[in-house]
């Protein structure tokens, strides 16, 4: 029985990895493509067709309910949400590992979107206050999947019941997208930002699982020593 159940893990454990390497191809060859669009200063054909079907639904309720969602992706909101869920981490678990992979990473792919966003130098699709600032790729997409999915990433690995951890991905993979969702809706950014920005924010959160993982895997074999 626990020969088997070593070997479910294991192919779990691979099928995982092949997740893994899969999107990371996919969300690589997207960014480099969007960006080399952006660049080359192309149309992208959907981002013109998304708008169109977004425009129209601008009810009352539905802006306020995207509104809370950009709160919640920038830079304040994630700092918030950040202490509290460090606090939280310190409090459950004592992980100092993961404490450390999230401030240093939401610091680091806060800066790298940063410099995305003034090498590429794209407007934003907007007139007004915020118009100042450049667009691609959405900072809301990219550092809210990496922040918002190690924070998916931390709970699912603390969390032992299936049904709550399916409870916990099926939200969290909801909420990541409202994020960018409402970038959209609320016209701060083209789609092709928001999709740039998820690609790159996945590709961060890859190296930051990455890293944790090769730490704490390191710490075990010093203490095994």
């Amino acid at each position: 029985m626990e020969a088997e159940l070593g070997k479910k893990l294991v192919k779990e454990k691979q099928s995982s990895k092949w997740r893994r390497l899969i999107l990371f191809i996919l969300c690589g060859a997207f960014f480099i493509w969007s960006f080399q669009q952006i660049m080359n200063e192309h149309t992208i054909g959907f981002d013109e067709s998304i708008r169109s079907m977004v425009n129209g639904w601008e009810a009352e309720a539905l802006i306020s309910f995207f509104h809370l969602f950009t709160m919640l992706g920038d830079k304040t909101g994630v700092i918030i949400i950040m202490l509290l869920s460090i606090m939280l981490i310190w409090w459950k678990q004592r992980d100092y590992v993961a404490m450390g992979v999230i401030v240093g990473g939401v610091i680091l792919v806060n800066e790298l979107n940063k410099w995305l966003k003034d090498f590429t130098g794209r407007e934003r699709p907007m007139t007004g206050p915020g118009a100042e600032s450049l667009s691609f790729p959405s900072g809301h997409a990219m550092v809210g999947l990496f922040f918002y999915g190690l924070l998916l990433y931390f709970a699912l690995a603390y969390t032992k019941q299936s049904g709550m951890r399916l409870f916990i991905a099926i939200f969290g993979v909801i909420f990541i997208a409202l994020l960018g969702t409402s970038r959209v809706f609320l016209n701060y950014h083209y789609p092709s930002d928001v999709f740039a920005g998820y690609a790159a924010g996945y590709i961060c959160l890859i190296l930051g699982v990455l890293l944790y993982e090769w730490i704490q895997s390191l710490r075990q074999r010093m203490k095994a020593m």
